[in-house]
């Protein structure tokens, strides 16, 4: 053994890394200048009101504690195609400077990797920050359709909501399909969870695939409490533990070739909310953020908010979410075409596209928010949360166009909205 060759790598490493910590050092500072007074952007690819918008917002409340330089976090939900057109300008459009950051749809991650024409990213070369949580999804049908159990689905025919080609909903109404031989109709074309629940209350459709437990938990809980929900089926590489009574549809799968197809689908729940950066964001900018990521998710004050709105955090590293998703690439083509098929081929399931409806509600604003950008409404037995832009939704106060910034606490007015949070025109007296 070469002592002398050892000894002098151990002091040339030792020359090197307090090198790195002084470049570490001014790294530090060049970021914290970088940041210092910026605003940054979370984007979400999806609707608000759902689970991915929760974890979104309530990670920009607090990341940027941990953030060198303090800057300032909004969040913007940037929705179509089911979140890839968000992931498309995370990757190619929005700044690559490091200010902005996209809560990313787990499913999109196999888009390049079953040929999906409409993704133009690379999986690899995302810069992922982590995930906030690991996912269980359920099939779940409203107690009026007459599906209580997994034999139910696999038997009568039933309907769910979806939101578009790549989606984590879509994706899990077909695979049960494809690989159980359910008769599922999928309503494809909401613009996000909260739509296709609402659609699901109102009969339009008789419930959803691919709905995770920890949004059913966080917007469903009065669903399952007064037994309004069946949950039917789960999706996840294995049972969750408060759900050992859900049939694992692993398990119902019988042949090799289906479940390794399977396990591509379902290794994604491992990182359930991923969020990540553009490939070509400063490396130290990044690292940065990945480390105010990690310590977000271990700050007592986070962790009290995602109590408090029941949002389960069990995150994963972005080294491990990177890890994965090579994993992930690194499976037979055989297996990834097969992949594909049962996640995406539609032979065996009906579709349709979703007639998203134009509703007017009469009440009171319950609440502001953000300058007007986000209301409240309350009336009679109903009430809503509202998304108003300061573009697309017509204001008028007392018979006059008026302003976001103009809508009080208290005003009378009816809100004609689309789907469930849209606001297309606020009327006030």
């Amino acid at each position: 053994m070469d002592f002398k060759k050892i000894t002098r790598s151990f002091s040339l490493g030792a020359a090197g890394l307090a090198l790195g910590l002084l470049g570490g050092s001014s790294a530090c500072a060049d970021v914290a200048s970088f940041y210092k007074g910026k605003v940054m952007t979370i984007y979400i690819g999806v609707a608000a009101g759902g689970g991915y918008d929760a974890y979104s917002r309530t990670l920009a409340r607090h990341i940027t504690r941990h953030i060198p330089g303090n800057p300032q976090m909004v969040a913007k939900n940037y929705t179509g195609a089911g979140g890839m057109r968000m992931l498309n300008g995370l990757y190619n459009v929005f700044p690559q400077d490091g200010t902005s950051i996209g809560m990313i749809g787990r499913n999109l991650v196999n888009g390049p990797l079953f040929g999906v024409k409409s993704a133009k990213y690379d999986s690899a070369k995302i810069k992922w920050l982590g995930s906030i949580n690991s996912e269980h999804s359920m099939c779940t049908f409203w107690h009026t359709s007459g599906i209580k159990k997994t034999e139910d689905l696999l038997t009568k025919p039933a309907s769910t909501g979806g939101v578009g080609l790549g989606s984590t909903i879509d994706v899990h109404t077909r695979l049960v399909n494809n690989l159980l031989g359910a008769r599922i109709k999928l309503v494809t074309g909401y613009p996000g969870g909260a739509d296709v629940n609402l659609a699901t209350e109102r009969g339009e459709v008789d419930g959803r695939c691919g709905w995770s437990w920890s949004s059913i938990q966080a917007t469903g809980a009065d669903w399952l409490r007064d037994k309004k929900i069946s949950l039917i089926l789960q999706f996840s590489m294995t049972q969750h533990p408060d759900l050992k009574h859900i049939p694992l549809i692993r398990d119902m799968v019988k042949s090799k070739k289906d479940r390794d197809a399977l396990d591509i689908h379902l290794a994604p729940q491992v990182f359930g909310r991923p969020v990540g950066m553009g490939p070509k964001v400063p490396r130290e900018r990044y690292l940065a953020l990945r480390k105010a990521f990690w310590a977000t998710m271990h700050d007592p004050k986070f962790l009290s908010d995602t109590k408090k709105r029941r949002l389960p955090v069990n995150p994963t590293s972005g080294e491990d979410v990177a890890k994965l998703v090579k994993r992930i690439y690194a499976f037979p083509p055989d297996v990834v075409k097969h992949a594909k098929f049962i996640g995406t081929s539609s032979a065996k399931t009906k579709v349709a596209k979703a007639v998203v409806p134009v509703v007017t509600h009469k009440g009171a604003i319950a609440g502001v928010k953000r300058g007007g950008r986000r209301v409240s409404w309350k009336g009679g037995s109903k009430k809503g949360k509202l998304r108003v832009s300061g573009s697309k939704t017509k204001i008028f106060i007392a018979g006059k166009k008026g302003k976001q910034s103009a809508l009080k606490e208290g005003m009378s007015c009816d809100f004609t909205v689309k789907g469930a949070q849209t606001a297309m025109k606020i009327a006030c007296n």
